[in-house]
């Protein structure tokens, strides 16, 4: 089988999704520990779109837009998407990493969850920052 550049391009793809993925979920502690209130708010934003741009696309397009978008090179590719990627990025991602295999409606459920902590996090961020400013001088 010849590698073409789409070949290539959907393999980019999905590394570069793996790599949002796991700086959304290692990140979350940031937003409960301010040390660096810079890095904290720059992972808040992050964390807002990640969340934001996840819901609309599986609104939308009931799957992630990068799973479309690698769906689509691999069929420019000229010969289909494998058939281990026909699941969502999410289950090929945690069967690869933890040798599991979850249902999509236990991701979907994952994801709440991880959604209400970026929520939950990104509060305690402006509480926290707007403590901070109304403080007292001493």
């Amino acid at each position: 089988m010849m590698v073409t550049v789409y070949a290539v391009l959907a393999v980019t793809v999905d590394a570069l999704h793996a790599l949002l993925m796991v700086l959304w979920v290692l990140g979350l502690p940031l937003l409960f520990w301010h040390r660096w209130p810079q890095v904290t708010m720059g992972y808040a934003l992050f964390a807002i779109a990640f969340v934001v741009v996840n819901r609309v696309s599986f609104y939308v397009l009931d799957e992630c837009f990068l799973t479309t978008i690698n769906r689509a090179l691999w069929t420019r590719a000229g010969h289909g998407m494998p058939d281990h990627m026909g699941d969502w990025f999410t289950v090929r991602f945690a069967r690869l990493v933890f040798g599991l295999t979850p249902s999509q409606r236990w991701i979907k459920i994952a994801s709440e969850v991880l959604i209400l902590v970026t929520a939950a996090g990104m509060l305690s961020v402006v509480v926290w920052r707007r403590r901070r400013r109304d403080r007292p001088a001493a």
